[in-house]
């Protein structure tokens, strides 16, 4: 079930894919009675346990629980590496590290029994029409928190490519970015959103799955589109100061080659920080400050020079006007 709209000169596709969800129904019976954290109660969780109960100690869920190594709650992600229809092959080569328990064909010969066996292209047409609604709950929620808009105000600028955000209803662990490197993902932006448990309503296995996107996390997303020109254009400058940002606020030293990714995951998060203080205020944009200054070293500095940008728009067409300024700053740091 896909949905598309547009959000000024770009689309953003809600979508539930099945490979995705078969893939997340094999994790989730494998590691359910060892992992703490369980799927958010729902009705579909409730049903997803009634219809595998007998598949709960199948021979491909055991071959998996007894790996030395698990994967963690991206291993889903790998879904959109493969066939449309079963037997799942490859479509598009895999040389990612969500699969990190096990080579690919041997995962694939595992997960192809499991399916077939326990009849999991049934469970998911079954629940065609409860994916149609959780997906348009989404997307109308995502129109009306008009995060879009406010991302589009803050940059003030055309941005080149595509988000897809995929849902992901059995994981209440986390989300993530999935970068695929295949002309079909060819300028597009995609994630994968948990279905997290909210803390402020109660959730039981009697409850519709409800699934609202945080602020932050599609702002995040989003915010990279608009800023993913900087890095290339400034590349060369960029590099001679890849060192400062290998060292994380705790000393942490990463390897080089994730310099580019750290700089632009600073950059987006610094944006973020203050798309989320105009939209709801000093304190929304503190806490993001102290959450992400964990890890980031110069993110209260940068947040503060952004001060540059935010607090005086008028004099700038757009970002793109405000790079030189980011350059020159970023070159100090030491």
């Amino acid at each position: 079930m896909i949905h598309i709209y547009s959000f000024g000169q770009k689309n953003i596709i809600v979508k539930i894919d099945h490979r995705i969800e078969a893939v997340s129904i094999f994790y989730t019976l494998a590691t359910m009675d060892t992992l703490d954290t369980k799927p958010t109660p729902s009705i579909y969780y409730k049903q997803f346990n009634q219809y595998f109960t007998d598949c709960k100690n199948h021979k491909s869920l055991d071959w998996y629980r007894n790996l030395k190594v698990w994967d963690g709650y991206d291993l889903s992600s790998i879904g959109l590496y493969l066939s449309d229809k079963y037997p799942f092959k490859l479509k598009i080569p895999y040389s990612d590290n969500q699969l990190r328990s096990s080579e690919i064909n041997v995962f694939l010969e595992k997960f192809n029994a499991f399916y077939k066996d326990c009849k999991v292209d049934a469970f998911l047409k079954a629940h065609k029409t409860d994916y149609a609604e959780i997906v348009e709950f989404t997307r109308n929620k995502i129109v009306a928190s008009n995060l879009l808009n406010d991302a589009e105000k803050y940059y003030n600028k055309p941005t080149q490519g595509e988000i897809i955000i995929f849902i992901d209803i059995l994981n209440n662990l986390g989300s993530n970015a999935i970068s695929i490197d295949d002309k079909i993902f060819k300028r597009k932006k995609i994630f994968k959103l948990a279905y997290l448990k909210d803390k402020n309503i109660v959730q039981t296995n009697d409850s519709k799955v409800t699934f609202i996107p945080l602020s932050n996390v599609v702002i995040h997303e989003v915010s990279h589109l608009y800023l993913r020109d900087f890095i290339p254009l400034y590349r060369e400058r960029l590099s001679k100061k890849k060192n400062i940002f290998l060292v994380t606020a705790k000393g942490e030293q990463l390897k080089e080659k994730e310099w580019e990714n750290e700089l632009d995951e600073l950059i987006v998060r610094v944006c973020v920080s203050k798309i989320m203080g105009e939209k709801y205020g000093p304190a929304t944009e503190l806490k993001e400050v102290e959450n992400q200054s964990k890890h980031f070293k110069y993110f209260k500095e940068l947040n503060l020079f952004f001060n540059n940008y935010s607090q005086h728009k008028s004099k700038y067409k757009s970002i793109s006007d405000f790079y030189p300024e980011l350059i020159d700053y970023l070159e100090t740091l030491n």
